[in-house]
């Protein structure tokens, strides 16, 4: 496919900035460029609790794995409610007692 896009003197000159850094055609660079958007986009709309890791791991056509330690080495983790981790471990430890006899 092949798309044609007008760019403005400032987003050329950050193209032709980036290609040259990178050893790149500009073509090259816009489709790397593209495809990095695309993966900030979608670990921000992970991050905000808008996709689970399955369907992020899907989207972006990596594994579960893959996927995880991309959202480690972005930071891109959900936030969590401040009580979770109490929760977490209440809800732990119930799992662990004894039951009584």
């Amino acid at each position: 496919m092949v798309l044609a896009v007008r760019l403005e003197k400032r987003e050329e000159s950050r193209l032709s900035s980036f290609s040259k850094k990178r050893h790149l055609n500009k073509s090259q660079a816009a489709k790397e460029l593209m495809n990095r958007g695309f993966l900030m986009v979608q670990l921000e709309e992970y991050k905000n609790g808008n996709l689970s890791l399955g369907a992020l791991a899907e989207l972006l056509d990596r594994s579960m794995l893959e996927t995880l330690n991309l959202v480690a080495s972005y930071n891109a983790h959900p936030s969590l409610p401040k009580d979770y981790l109490a929760e977490a471990a209440s809800q732990a430890a119930k799992l662990f007692q004894k039951p009584a006899r």
